[in-house]
């Protein structure tokens, strides 16, 4: 939430979207906005060294969050009360970064507590904000501090949430909302089960929340973006994208894996193991319908959308020699497998390899062990666009449609098989926008 108009606008969708049907939800927040990346900076600057700067940049959290306090217009009482807590919480902070000063180191485990502070200032407002709006109801509200219920395991900044853990830890809370209250609490933090403070990675409030519902069986899980639904393609590109009105669980994990900026990768697994309905809505325009992703996929046909992840690398193998050896394969996977590199699509053909890789990782220490079997290339600068959809695999001449649309595009790799749903072309960085503008009128356009 980036202002008390933000916050406003969220005690009115809980409001309408949840307590008008009848239901108690858990509302489960982020930090507010830009604020995590704050406290990043701040933990590099208290390893540097730099303390007055680190503690400077913690009174500006301090005085933005008593902002946007100040504008919410609450009861003299209530914004004490919310002070009083913030300001517990900024101590803490400026504790902790005396601490990564005077150690000269900042552990996953002290980054983890420092990196928490985001979602519990911005849930100890909408809490108080959302209370005094409801007052006059007689719906009580709950703020639960996700590190007593939410567990995780030891691996500090990109911890593995304990499902069955919080199933049990969740009961009381499951009590309370169906005795009529509304929940609050924090995503993207949890605890291990000795009460250390972790985070489950950037973007995890999505898989918080989906984690949460699942663990209170809930009915639907709701997930409120900036955008409206699962759009057809990235309207900043395609300005006559739309959302799609109904989405298989599917085709959404595959779109998010490549590339879709809608949902954390990770967020829905857990809602298609349970069967839960998961919507996709605007915090922006809450009235819009957004996108329902569901499990059952019969009624659903043809292509969903076209998914596009910037800024990757083609490596090319090809082998050494006339004739490709048979140990090739084994060994340029089982670099990878060492090397924790993950292709993002493949193809393989009689004497080449073609993986598509993220140009964050350290593809440079490919060589070592593939150089022996295969003469390595790495190209730059490219971007990968998946057309996603149940019905690849389902209706002839898709991928005919899809070739005729690119047929002055230069594809320089061809992945299809491996998701059933899904097929992957990746093309130089400078084509993109243009290929995927072209993909879009051949399969979206309602002219």
């Amino acid at each position: 939430m980036q202002d008390a108009e933000a916050m406003r606008r969220a005690i009115s969708i809980v409001k309408k979207h949840g307590m008008a049907r009848g239901s108690r939800p858990l509302v489960v927040l982020s930090a507010c906005a830009g604020v995590t990346n704050a406290l990043i900076r701040i933990g590099e600057l208290a390893l540097l060294g730099k303390i007055d700067q680190a503690h400077n940049a913690i009174s500006d959290l301090d005085e933005r969050h008593f902002g946007l306090l100040h504008d919410l217009h609450l009861t003299l009482r209530s914004e004490q009360e919310a002070s009083l807590s913030l300001r517990f919480l900024w101590r803490e902070l400026r504790t902790l970064v005396r601490g990564v000063e005077l150690l000269g180191e900042l552990t996953p485990k002290m980054k983890d507590k420092l990196l928490s502070a985001g979602e519990r200032a911005s849930t100890v407002i909408f809490s108080h904000a959302i209370r005094e709006k409801l007052s006059n109801t007689g719906v009580a509200v709950y703020l639960f501090d996700a590190r007593e219920f939410f567990l995780t395991d030891s691996q500090f900044t990109s911890a593995r949430p304990q499902v069955n853990d919080i199933t049990k830890q969740m009961k009381l809370i499951g009590k309370r909302l169906s005795s009529g209250a509304i929940g609050i609490t924090q995503g993207f933090i949890g605890a291990t089960k000795r009460g250390e403070t972790t985070t489950i990675g950037r973007g995890g409030s999505d898989f918080s929340a989906t984690i949460m519902g699942v663990a209170l069986a809930a009915k639907e899980i709701q997930i409120w973006t900036d955008v409206a639904g699962i759009f057809t393609c990235d309207p900043r590109i395609v300005k006559n994208a739309y959302a799609q009105p109904i989405v298989a669980f599917e085709d959404a994990s595959t779109m998010a894996y490549f590339g879709a900026k809608v949902l954390h990768p990770e967020t829905i697994g857990p809602a298609v193991e349970a069967g839960i309905p998961v919507r996709v809505l605007s915090s922006k325009e809450p009235d819009k319908k957004g996108t329902t992703i569901v499990t059952k996929t019969n009624l659903l046909k043809g292509v969903t959308g076209i998914a596009i992840k910037r800024n990757v690398i083609l490596a090319k193998a090809s082998a050494i020699g006339m004739v490709p050896q048979a140990d090739t394969l084994p060994i340029i996977f089982d670099s990878l497998r060492q090397k924790n590199i993950i292709p993002l699509a493949t193809s393989v053909s009689f004497d080449d390899i073609l993986l598509t890789l993220e140009s964050n990782q350290n593809t440079s220490e490919l060589h070592e062990d593939i150089d022996r079997v295969s003469h390595l290339e790495f190209f730059p600068n490219r971007a990968l666009i998946t057309l996603v959809g149940i019905g690849l695999h389902q209706e002839a001449g898709i991928a005919a449609r899809l070739f005729d649309a690119l047929i002055n595009v230069n594809c320089e790799m061809i992945s299809y098989g491996g998701a059933m749903n899904a097929i992957s072309i990746v093309v130089k960085e400078e084509q993109v926008e243009s290929a995927v503008k072209k993909i879009h009128t051949e399969f979206f356009s309602t002219s």
